[in-house]
């Protein structure tokens, strides 16, 4: 991976990091390849509309419950499958207003390069 593409990804991972802390439903779907499929350890799920993806986001109990004003990620591991294609593993961590960190998660995602960015295909969580 060249270092425009790793400026590239850090753009977008600070800029997906400011849609999920502000709660933009619209910001998030829009950051999707549809369709985008989730993994989890107990199911999956297709999801095929920017409705879909709200509607996940919104249902999902989030890490970042409380205190938290921002969140942060932090790449673990990236992985390039071709030409086109991403594995990003990265920690989110969950901040209060002091930078204190409040909680964190992991997942792993299968990113496509496009128009000058990236789009999600598949998130996997990561335990």
């Amino acid at each position: 991976m060249n270092d425009l593409d790793r400026e590239a990804l850090r753009d977008f991972l600070a800029a997906y990091a400011m849609v999920l802390s502000t709660g933009d439903l619209e910001g998030i779907s829009e950051r999707v390849d549809l369709p985008v499929t989730l993994v989890g350890p107990e199911a999956s799920a297709l999801l095929t509309s920017p409705e879909d993806v709200r509607d996940s986001v919104r249902d999902r109990p989030a890490a970042s419950a409380g205190d938290s004003v921002a969140v942060v990620p932090e790449v673990v591991a990236v992985e390039e499958v071709g030409w086109a294609l991403l594995w990003v593993d990265v920690r989110w961590s969950y901040r209060d207003e002091l930078a204190a960190e409040r909680g964190n998660d992991r997942a792993r995602y299968l990113l496509r390069r496009g128009r000058g960015t990236f789009e999600i295909c598949v998130v996997a969580q990561v335990e």
